[in-house]
This record gives C-alpha cells, structure tokens and sequence, in this order.
C-alpha cells in the first residue's frame, strides 16, 4: 500500500526541492519503490538535481490530456537505484493556474500511483494549490531554515494549513460548511468562533480533526550562529494552533550542497561524507521509522 509524503514551505530558498531530491534517493537505496512527484506548478525544477535536463514527459503532458494516465508520464532513474520522478509542468500560465476541476484529476491520478512511497515536492508558499498537495499526503514534511523571514514564513505556513485541515471536516456539511467556505480566515482562532456560533461543539470536532496533522520540522542551513528556537515554534504551534511538530532533524549549512547543485547531482550522491549528506542520511533513517509506525497503524484491526 502506497504511503504519501508531502514536503513544503513557508517560502522559496530554504533548500525544500534540495532535501525531497536526497530523501527519495535515500529511500530508493533501501529497495523501496519511491516515486517523485514535482508538484511546484509553474516552478519546476528537481529533475535538474537528478542530472535529467529535458524530460521526455512531465506533468504538462497529463493537464494537457497528451497522456490519461499519470502512470505514462513517470521515469525510471537506473542511475539512482530505480528511484522514479514524474517531471514538473512547464512554464506556461496554464499549467502554473489549473482549474478546480484540473487539480482533482490530478489528485485522482497521485492515488492511482503505484509505489511504496510517494514524495510530492510542492511548492513554497501558501497557494490553495500548494495547501491541497501538502495536505493531500499521509505525512507531511516542512522545510525552513534560521532565517527570521523564512521562520515567519513556516509559522504563517503552517497556520494556513491547520486551517486547512480544520475547515476539511465541515466541507460536506450542508449549513456550516457553506458559512465556513465563504469567509477568508487570518487565523484559527476565526474558525473556532464563527464554527460555535453556527453549531455548538463544532470547536471540538476540529480540534480533534488537528490530532492526526503532525507536520514533520526539517531544519535547513543551520550553523552555530544560526539557530531556530525550536522549544518557542512549539510552544507557539501546541497554544495557538493546537498541533505539534515533531523535529525530524537539522541540516547544516555545507557548501558541498551548493556544488552538488552545480554538478547537477544529489549532494548525497555527489559528497556521500559531507557534514549535509550525513545529516540527509540521519533524517532519512528516522522518515523510515516514522513510515514503518504509520504502515502498522494503518494495518492495525484496532485502527
């Protein structure tokens, strides 16, 4: 059974396409099938990392109806230990712009997939598009790094993507999910009032709709004189947004991740003993636990 795996961020330049790319190298390399997924529509660009400069087919190809099945249009790496990647949509208004109805297909095509991982490269920022893929998965995974900017950036990240998980309970219900979808929310707190005040204990439902979002925190680029104060995001998360985010590790800032980009390879391909390629390979090791856990509740008859 596939198991989906989305990794965002608050903004662009904190290396997020740079970790998807190593962890589902790394992955590959444990004999799991892993599928790459270039999901930053109008902005893609992880088949460079693999050295694969003109794909033969991407995702412009299934918007466009060139091919029904998204199976058609993935490719396999023999170079990367059979790691598959289905290329990114070009650079055309279209495609960076689909449709309500365009995105759907596109879902419906992501779990039709064959694979024992799924790794979606979504795109930074927080687009309706980018949420949707990022919530789409069974895990998800957020990228920053020390920079004050890019700290606000994750945080106001992750409170539109609580939002996102909260208002998904209320979608189908008639009266409250009406209400729900016709305001443009800043903040949970919003959600909280405006959900009791059209049906009391609906502040309940959602918050028990939050237990199962546990955003994974990747940190990118850290050093001595840059560092997150991990302890105040969670605190922060855990009061006002009630969730958590679990840290999955730290990546230090290494300037042999730069020229594995400039080779155009994985810096864990590239520089397998760099200070970032260690770091990568323990972040990988503990997605495998993470994943395992997940594969046994999702098997569990108590479940």
């Amino acid at each position: 059974m596939t198991i989906t795996i989305s990794i965002g961020s608050g903004k662009g330049g904190t290396g997020k396409t740079m970790v998807a790319a190593n962890i589902g190298l790394l992955l590959a390399r444990t004999g799991r099938r892993v599928c790459v997924v270039d999901l930053d529509l109008g902005g893609a660009d992880i088949h460079i990392l693999y050295g694969l400069f003109r794909p033969e087919f991407g995702l412009t190809d299934f918007l466009n109806r060139k091919v029904a099945d998204l199976g058609d249009i993935v490719q396999t790496l023999d170079a990367f230990g059979g790691l598959q990647i289905i290329a990114g949509s070009g650079d055309t208004l279209r495609t960076a712009n689909i449709s309500f109805q365009e995105k759907h297909r596109l879902l419906r095509g992501l779990s039709s997939l064959d694979a024992d991982v799924l790794l979606l490269d979504v795109g930074a920022g927080g687009s309706y598009h980018a949420l949707d893929f990022f919530m789409f998965s069974d895990i998800q995974i957020c990228v920053t790094n020390p920079e004050p900017t890019a700290i606000l950036d994750f945080y106001n990240f992750l409170q539109l993507a609580t939002i996102r998980q909260a208002l998904s309970g209320f979608l189908s219900q008639s009266e409250i999910g009406k209400a729900l979808k016709e305001r443009n929310f800043q903040t949970l707190t919003e959600v909280f009032a405006l959900a009791d005040e059209i049906q009391p204990g609906a502040r309940e439902k959602i918050q028990q709709s939050l237990t199962s979002f546990n955003p994974l925190l990747v940190t990118n680029m850290a050093g001595a004189n840059a560092t997150i104060n991990k302890l105040g995001l969670r605190k922060l998360a855990a009061k006002y947004l009630g969730i958590s985010i679990p840290d999955l590790g730290e990546i230090p800032y290494d300037t042999a991740v730069q020229e594995s980009v400039r080779a155009y390879l994985p810096v864990c391909e590239y520089f397998p003993k760099a200070p970032a390629s260690l770091a990568l390979a323990d972040i990988s090791a503990k997605l495998e636990r993470v994943i395992d856990l997940f594969n046994r509740k999702r098997l569990s008859p108590d479940r």
